[in-house]
């Protein structure tokens, strides 16, 4: 066959074609020029990313006719016979072929003569990884110290299966994935060259499926020529080669923020028609929702992989979405993408994480709300500035101080009114019922802060009596049994006597209040009424559950 595919013509031959990798190829330029390349390289990274290439390229700059130097003529005698891979002196071998002992050994026997006819004889083991462990350690004694006429190249994807003892032995290069719009540049320089018609907008889609390798993207430009000639469109390519169109989930963001579930299974309808799986589309919205996030909040000079046109159309998409709401989407959906992979039923769950998306409430940022309740503040406080005043929720000082009900044990009251008879003022503690009720809050933080809320304590018939005004949480707390016996217990402790513990609700014995469900409802329309509790549910999403009539002072 006389036909070399694309990966194969437009293969780098000098340091400059490598591309993405500009701070290994200026060190290694630098090492051929100063005379410094180490005896040992390892060039690790992900596949289709130069690694190889480099290696022959760097044998073609040290055995080139004008050489050493570091750019190769790449038309001498040496460069062609390095660059169609028939040179002597440059020995490539495939380690996942080659993983025995006896395999190396022969590469030790071979290392001693020295090159045919270039001035360097080279080892480039490709896929090193792939080694046996006793062919590793073969190899430690000639890696650490070869003759001065050879050089190794270990190439790897997967560095970590390497043994640290053959590591210390080696200048480590770690290449990078190729970013995506350098792809699109050389995918456009290949087209231009070669003839090929297409659009911008595909040649950047074949470079975001390529996933940072250049090698995959020309494969995939190869194969959309050998189907549809020189002339490309997007539309065919999305079809043929199965490509996710980013249009579909840019649609589906948009729909997501215009709160149309509906939009969004018909988008999910598309999606599959195209015979692209549910999972790898959850993984795509979820980045790009990772993307309109970090654009969000950091703004789109830090997003490496995407084109400066795309970054401006997720800005637009996103201009009234806060960061709030896109914090919560992004969360949602990460969720929802893990159980889209684990689910026997992907595309249910898709469905369903799609539409809980859409149906999402939107948060309102922290600030706008503080600025509500300060306004409700002031509009509480200017329509009844007869009522006691309250602390202003949006600033740390407190204006005044409620006013405390006027309870046995409040401040101010007479704290001998409650005092058990017999007991002597000298007594270590104060057996009023305010230092009563101090003492089981410090004892019992939860029984103490119900038993503050009650209209009065005091001491009775040997018991302890607590009033409420009308039934609440917080004597219902009290009415429970392990409430009463701590009460008990703690009584005892404080007063040094046995006392019952008795809990009254003055509005149960009372005939004259209406049906509590009736007076109830009643209140909650009357209240519904009220503009200033209209402006608190709406800042805060709630409703109204119960209502409680005030006593009169």
């Amino acid at each position: 066959m006389s036909y070399l595919v694309l990966a194969r013509k437009w293969r780098p031959k000098t340091f400059d074609d490598v591309i993405g990798q500009e701070y290994i190829t200026q060190t290694l330029k630098n090492a051929v020029s100063l005379g410094k390349m180490a005896h040992a390289l390892i060039f690790s990274g992900p596949r289709g990313v130069g690694k190889t290439s480099s290696a022959r390229i760097i044998a073609k700059a040290l055995n080139c006719e004008k050489g050493p130097t570091p750019e190769p003529c790449s038309v001498c005698t040496y460069c062609r016979e390095i660059s169609e891979g028939k040179s002597l002196d440059v020995i490539e071998i495939d380690a996942a072929s080659h993983t025995g002992v006896n395999d190396v050994r022969e590469i030790i026997e071979n290392i001693k003569y020295l090159p045919s006819s270039g001035k360097t004889k080279i080892y480039i083991i490709d896929e090193a990884h792939m080694l046996s462990q006793s062919a590793f350690n073969a190899l430690l004694k000639t890696l650490e110290e070869p003759p001065p006429h050879v050089l190794f190249i270990l190439a790897t994807t997967e560095v970590h299966k390497i043994p640290v003892t053959i590591l210390s032995r080696c200048q480590r290069y770690d290449f990078k994935k190729v970013s995506t719009e350098k792809i699109k540049e050389r995918l456009y320089l290949v087209t231009s060259s070669e003839g090929i018609k297409i659009s911008d907008e595909t040649l950047y889609l074949i470079a975001q499926e390529a996933d940072g390798g250049l090698r995959d993207a020309l494969s995939l430009l190869d194969q959309l020529v050998a189907t549809f000639g020189t002339e490309i469109k997007h539309e065919d390519v999305t079809k043929i080669l199965g490509i996710l169109d980013r249009s579909l989930i840019k649609s589906t963001l948009v729909a997501i923020f215009n709160k149309d579930p509906k939009s969004c299974i018909e988008t999910l309808n598309e999606v599959s028609e195209k015979g692209i799986s549910p999972k790898r589309f959850a993984e795509e919205l979820l980045k790009t929702l990772r993307n309109t996030l970090v654009i969000k909040a950091c703004g789109k000079e830090v997003i490496s992989d995407l084109s400066d046109d795309e970054k401006e159309e997720l800005k637009r998409i996103s201009a009234n979405q806060s960061l709030e709401g896109l914090e919560l989407l992004f969360s949602l959906m990460l969720e929802g993408a893990e159980d889209v992979q684990k689910s026997f039923y992907p595309r249910m769950a898709l469905e369903v994480t799609l539409v809980k998306l859409a149906l999402l409430n939107t948060t309102v940022p922290l600030d706008d709300i503080l600025n509500k309740i300060e306004t409700l503040y002031r509009k509480i406080s200017s329509s009844n500035p007869s009522r006691h005043q309250v602390s202003d929720p949006t600033k740390k000082e407190i204006r005044e101080a409620p006013k405390p009900n006027d309870y046995t044990y409040g401040p101010g009251s007479d704290n001998r009114s409650g005092e058990l008879e017999g007991k002597s003022e000298n007594s270590p503690r104060n057996s009023g019922t305010e230092g009563f009720v101090k003492f089981v809050k410090s004892q019992n933080s939860m029984i103490g802060i119900h038993l503050e809320k009650a209209n009065k304590v005091d001491i009775e018939n040997s018991a302890i009596r607590i009033q409420f005004a009308n039934q609440s949480i917080h004597s219902d707390y009290l009415l429970r049994k392990e409430s009463q016996e701590s009460l008990k217990k703690l009584s005892k402790e404080f007063f040094s006597q046995d006392l019952r513990v008795r809990v009254d609700i003055e509005s149960s014995d009372r005939t004259d209040l209406p049906n509590s469900k009736e007076q109830n409802a009643k209140n909650r329309d009357e209240l519904h009424k009220d503009p200033i509790v209209q402006d608190a549910l709406e800042i805060f999403g709630g409703r109204i559950v119960r209502t409680k009539i005030k006593e009169k002072e």
